[in-house]
């Protein structure tokens, strides 16, 4: 048995697919499938089934999939903790971002932090911020960068940037001629596009709703998405109106694919840095971690 046959057993699961995997590790998939059979071989015990075109594994194989995920976290610390001999930053840095900061804040974050340290191979996976916070919890990422922030006593939280939702509409639409400053509830009268549940957009949209006495089961929901570019796509399209980043929405604007409406006052959004206790003492997520908080981007 050996460290690359537990990685794929592990990716595989993670990933729920031996296609997903293989292009992971830069492997064919019979090559993959081949290891797992020499994990199975090894350890004497079936630890995949297919169930219709999913992959779940035995109870043998949830055990071998908790211990294989401690045994390749330990081997990553002793690799990175062995750099301060070195004194060369090398290794691995995953990262995890909900939409909005991973569009319009890692970029500058990742390639200044690239300048200093180019031996570093980052890896980013978008997903809403519930989603990247529990990643960062089971140690599948190192750092999250989201629109919600953690409430377990696990995790450590730094506010990094502010940002504002607005209301978009599409470019002919009843509110782009008119104004509603005094009566909020009149939103109630159209069709609205919104974030899944779990977004951090979709939180800061809810809190910022019940400020106005409005709750979101209210709206006249007509569909809902995964991404904040989804989300202006269909309010161009005329399918509804939807609270957006003012990130997202200011291009989008300038462009003239959708009109922003100035009906309230917009809702703040704020982004957080998230990462486990204890990470804090690799060197790779401090230098990290020490850069976005320096503002010196």
């Amino acid at each position: 048995m050996n460290l690359k046959k537990i990685q794929a057993f592990v990716l595989i699961l993670e990933k729920r697919s031996f296609s997903e995997a293989a292009e992971y590790l830069g492997l064919t998939q019979p090559a993959v499938s081949n290891q797992i059979k020499s994990l199975e071989k090894d350890l004497g015990v079936r630890l995949l089934e297919r169930v219709s075109s999913s992959i779940k594994p035995t109870p043998a194989g949830n055990y071998v999939y908790s211990m294989g995920r401690q045994l390749l976290d330990k081997y990553r610390e002793v690799e990175e903790g062995v750099q301060n001999f070195h004194g060369i930053l090398t290794g691995n840095l995953k990262i995890g971002a909900s939409t909005i900061p991973g569009t319009y804040l890692l970029p500058k974050y990742i390639g200044k932090f690239y300048e200093l340290f180019p031996k570093v191979d980052t890896t980013i996976e978008i997903a809403d911020s519930e989603q990247i916070l529990a990643r960062i919890i089971n140690k599948q990422i190192d750092i999250g960068v989201t629109g919600a922030k953690s409430n377990s006593p696990d995790i450590i939280s730094e506010l990094v940037a502010f940002d504002s939702l607005v209301l978009i509409s599409p470019n002919v639409h009843p509110l782009v001629s008119s104004t509603f400053e005094r009566n909020p509830c009149d939103l109630l009268k159209y069709n609205f596009v919104l974030r899944e549940a779990g977004s951090g957009t979709r939180k800061s949209m809810e809190e910022g709703l019940k400020g106005c006495g409005i709750r979101v089961d209210e709206l006249r929901i007509v569909a809902q998405f995964g991404s904040t570019e989804a989300i202006i796509a269909a309010v161009e399209e005329g399918l509804g109106v939807s609270f957006v980043s003012n990130l997202a929405a200011t291009p989008a604007v300038n462009a003239g694919r959708v009109q922003l409406v100035s009906i309230m006052e917009s809702f703040s959004q704020r982004y957080y840095l998230s990462y486990l206790k204890g990470r804090y003492d690799n060197p790779i997520t401090k230098h990290f971690v020490n850069l976005v908080l320096s503002r010196d981007i």
